[in-house]
Parts: structure tokens; sequence; C-alpha cells
């Protein structure tokens, strides 16, 4: 899957640990403040899929899937998955291997996107620091001089050569810095995750602390990788982050994460500098439409920690759901979760919400997925076309987005907060929100009409300290939004999935190996037709085809032949 196909999508971020509890395991309380397992897995996962689903998400992204250090250290323990030691072995903590494909199958047949977690920059090893540090503990770099000699790294962006060549990590856990410019170090980590996609049909990657690896790595990891990422770069420099933007195609969009969370954390936001800040993104980055947006994650503070108003994040959810880039939504952001990063209680247990599928936030959640969808598959230029500001005022904000010849949503944010008296915001330059005296707008959000004055003018109201996103209302039949009539065009389309298992002798024993394949319909071989009953398919290892049972909604195909990808055993 390409930047292309991934713009199509909205990411939902799972934590793996803190999201779902499996069936018949008891619960225990979990307490975010001291660094330890809670007991999520891809069970878990699997058997809370519907809840994602039903939100409208299409893609998930979960935490990184292989071994860490196993032991219980100064730090906490490795829950979130980023402190690695055998990256070809599963983090047991998560369940088996086989709990990991069914997983990963269940989500493909819903016709929704993997995004892996991985982590290129770092291994770990138990603290702390000395000369006789055991580096035969972590696998395939088992040798001291695939690592950078040990420093303190200052964790400052103004130091790149202390960020990329000194060690992450506490006292009780650090993270060996790899030597990422040696040539072998290179070839073994290709090798790495070429074997990833390939063997759990993975179709997109999420690239921790990518800005402690030299931008130069990345284009000749990313050939080998060959399907879409995106990256984490933690920084307010534009400049930097638009950096790795152009070697790896997207990244995480840190710098206007500050000045969202700045804009909308209440009335004194300056709305202006959110305005250069996406006009400088624009001028610098790779391609705005295919970075990742979000108001949080699992190394930020959460929204709710800065402001308990819920129009504030009703506001910053919906300028991530509606403007350029790709919309991620940190579990719990939907149940309007707190927590802070030190400690981090930003990353509590969302089984403790009973997985509230009636929040006010989930419900926007899920609502403006449909309207995303629904307009980007009506209007095809409608995501790959960058927003115009058509109007900034003191705690407003408003945007016209769309292709040239196509209606335009309009969208208007506030900072104003919940007991704020109902205004109005007038847009009257009708060049940059294209729409005519008479016409019937409609806002989604509100349910209700908007008719464009005999001036020219959208009278944009703010109830509440509500958003406000505007659209064509003839333009909305098959949303299935606000009880507008009309057949649903937003359902999930469906992916192809070529998925092979099948038995071969490793180190002497029998071992069952598996591979999937993930593309969209349209792209599949001409022998692959969608099927009326609902079903995705695998070959077995002579190449026949066995198809799978899946819930009547989720339309899939048969296939007729399996095919096998070139191993790297």
């Amino acid at each position: 899957m390409d930047a292309e196909a991934w713009r199509n999508r909205t990411i939902y971020q799972v934590l793996t640990d803190r999201f779902a509890i499996p069936e018949g395991k008891e619960v225990e309380p979990c307490d975010p403040t001291i660094g330890i397992h809670c007991g999520g897995t891809w069970r878990g996962i699997y058997e809370h899929l519907d809840y994602i689903q039903n939100m409208n998400f299409d893609a998930i992204w979960i935490s990184p899937i292989v071994a860490q250090m196993p032991q219980w250290t100064s730090d906490g323990e490795a829950y979130p998955g980023y402190w690695q030691q055998s990256l070809y072995e599963i983090n047991l903590a998560f369940g088996s291997e086989e709990d990991l494909v069914q997983l990963i199958d269940e989500i493909h047949k819903r016709g929704m996107l993997v995004m892996l977690d991985i982590v290129v920059n770092h291994m770990a090893i138990p603290g702390p620091p000395t000369d006789d540090l055991d580096y035969s503990i972590m696998h395939p770099f088992n040798k001291e001089e695939y690592y950078h000699p040990y420093c303190a790294n200052g964790y400052d962006d103004e130091d790149l050569t202390n960020l990329q060549n000194c060690w992450l990590g506490g006292e009780g856990a650090l993270l060996a810095d790899l030597d990422t410019e040696s040539e072998e170090v290179q070839q073994m980590l290709a090798l790495w995750i070429r074997n990833q996609i390939w063997k759990y049909g993975i179709d997109g990657l999420r690239i921790d602390a990518a800005m402690n690896v030299e931008s130069e790595f990345f284009p000749s990891f990313m050939k080998s990788a060959d399907i879409f990422a995106t990256a984490e770069t933690y920084t307010e420099h534009i400049e930097i982050a638009c950096e790795y933007s152009h070697a790896i195609g997207s990244v995480l969009n840190y710098p206007l994460y500050f000045q969202l969370t700045y804009a909308f954390e209440g009335p004194g936001g300056d709305m202006q500098n959110l305005a250069d800040t996406i006009k400088s993104i624009s001028e610098k980055c790779l391609d705005p439409t295919t970075l990742g947006n979000f108001a949080e994650n699992h190394d930020v503070v959460r929204f709710a920690n800065h402001t308990q108003d819920m129009a504030a994040a009703s506001n910053i959810i919906s300028y991530i759901m509606t403007h350029d880039g790709i919309p991620v939504i940190y579990y719990g952001e939907e149940q309007h979760l707190d927590g802070g990063t030190e400690p981090y209680t930003n990353r509590a247990a969302l089984w403790e919400t009973k997985h509230d599928q009636t929040a006010p936030l989930y419900k926007l959640i899920a609502n403006l997925n449909l309207f995303r969808r629904h307009v980007s598959r009506n209007h095809a230029g409608y995501l790959a076309t960058e927003s115009t500001t058509i109007d900034v005022g003191k705690g407003t904000i408003a945007f016209a987005k769309g292709a040239p010849d196509d209606p335009k949503v309009i969208t208007v944010f506030n900072n104003q907060g919940a007991d704020a008296s109902d205004f109005k915001v007038e847009l009257c330059d009708t060049k940059s929100h294209g729409y005519s005296a008479g016409d019937e707008l409609f806002d989604v959000i509100a349910c209700k009409s908007n008719t464009v004055s005999d001036n020219g003018c959208i009278e944009a109201w703010v109830s509440d300290g509500e958003p406000v996103v505007l659209f064509k209302k003839s333009e909305l039949t098959g949303s299935t939004l606000c009880d507008i009539e009309g057949a649903s065009d937003v359902e999930v389309e469906p992916v192809y999935i070529s998925s092979t298992t099948w038995t071969t002798e490793m180190s002497g024993q029998l071992t069952v190996m598996h591979s999937a394949t993930t593309m969209p319909l349209s792209d599949a071989p001409s022998s692959v037709t969608a099927t009326a009953t609902a079903t995705a398919a695998t070959g077995d290892s002579t190449g026949s085809a066995n198809t799978i049972g899946t819930p009547p909604r989720y339309a899939m195909f048969t296939i007729a032949t399996a095919f096998l990808i070139g191993s790297f055993w």
C-alpha cells in the first residue's frame, strides 16, 4: 500500500497492553504510574475490533510486535513495546504468533489496513551503563560493534549529533543506539523489515524515534520496505520534520501538533500562529496531505490535561478529521481520557471505560469518518488538495478544502469553549469558499441547513463553542449522516489478501509458516472477483484456495489461486 492508498484512510492508534483484556482473563487494576504490564493482548484487540470499526476507522496502528527486554527495571517494564531485544521473535506478553496472525487476518477481512510500529534506532539492554555490558542478549545485533559507543542522550533537537549518536533510556533500561551508518547494520535491518512485512502482511509502518537516526539512512530502508511509512519526528522545528518527510515519505506532524494544542487549549490561543505553521509546512514538507495529523499519542500529554472543555476537544478532533493529512486518533481520545507524561498516565487502560460507544467524542469521530469517506469517494481530488485558509479571527479560523472544480468543505474552528455565547463567523470571499447566493449548505456536526446569503456570504453560526463543518446539502446523499436519505456509499471497500500458510523445515524441525499480502481489490489479479458472500481467502502450500467465512456486512472476495512471495529465510 502506497501513500495514495493511505491518504484515503484514517488511523486508530492502539497501545496493545492498554486497549483490551481478552475474554476469560482476570481483569486486575491498571496503575499507569508504575509502568508495568496491565494485560492487554492481540486477542483482546481481536475481540474488540467492532469498537474500532464502529467509529468507522479503516486502519489500525498496533504496538511493536517483537520480543522485549523481559525483566522489570527501575524504569519499569517494556509494556509499550519499544525496548526490543530480539527482532525475529514475537512479544509473548501480547500473545502467541497464532493470536497475532488471527488479528491481522481479521483486520484485513474487515477491509481495514494494519500499520505496524517499528524501531530501527536501538535495542534494549539492562542498565546501568558499564564497560562489560552483555551485548550477546540482543538479536540479531549481538556484538558491541553494531552500536555507537555509550553516551547519554540529551533529548535536545538543537543538538542532532547527540540525538542521533547517543543512547536513549534510563539507568534501568538502556536503549543501545544502533550504528545505522554501518552498511552491515543497514543490510540487517533491511532484511528484517522485508521479513516482517512479508510474513505478517503488514500494510504500513510507523517508525519510532526516526529523528534519532540520520535522515540519510531512510531512503534505502524504505526501498527495502516498499510500503508506506510515517515516522516520529518529535520536534517543533518544521525544517527538521520536513527533511524526514522527504527521506521517508511521511512523518507524524509534530510541528502542527504543538501549534494545534496552543491554539485550541483556551480562548487565548493564537490562530494566526496556527495559520502560519500550516503555510510553512505546506512550503517545506514533501506532501502535507500524507502527513499524519494527531492531537494525542502515547508520548505527549493528552488534550484533556490542557483543558477539560468538551467543545475544545470537539474542535481539535474535528480539525484532525477534516484538514489536510491522514487523521490519527489515539486510543482513549474518543473517551476524553486525560493523562500526562511524568509519569505516563496518558496510557490508562481503556477497558476501564467499558469501551463505551455512546461517548460524545466517539460519536463525533464516527460521523466525521463517514463524512470524510463520503466526500473523498464522490470527489477524487478532495484529499489530495490542500486546504485554503479563508479567515483568521480572534479565536477563530476557517478553511475551504476541495479540488478547483468541486464543491468545497467549509470548516470553522474556535477556541471559545462550551460556555461561550453563540456567535457567527462571516465568510464573504466567494472566490475562496466557492459558493453562490442561495446555495444550501449543511452543517454535518449540528445537522442544520445553512443558506448562503444574497451577498454571497456564508454565515457560520457557532453554538456552545462547537466546530462547524459545512458542505453542499445536495452532495450529502449517501453519506448516511443526519438522517439524510439515500443509499449508503460509505461502506468499507474490499481489499485483496493473498494469505498463504505452509510447512517447511527449519533447524531440523517442521515449522508452520504464514505470509500475507494486501492490496486494493481494483489492483488484484483478474482472476479475483468480489462476491456476494462475505469471504476472504488463503492458499495452502500447493496453491489451492481455502475460503474463510466473515461477518455478512464485510464484502470481501474469493481467490482462485494463491501465489508465494520469494523467501528471505
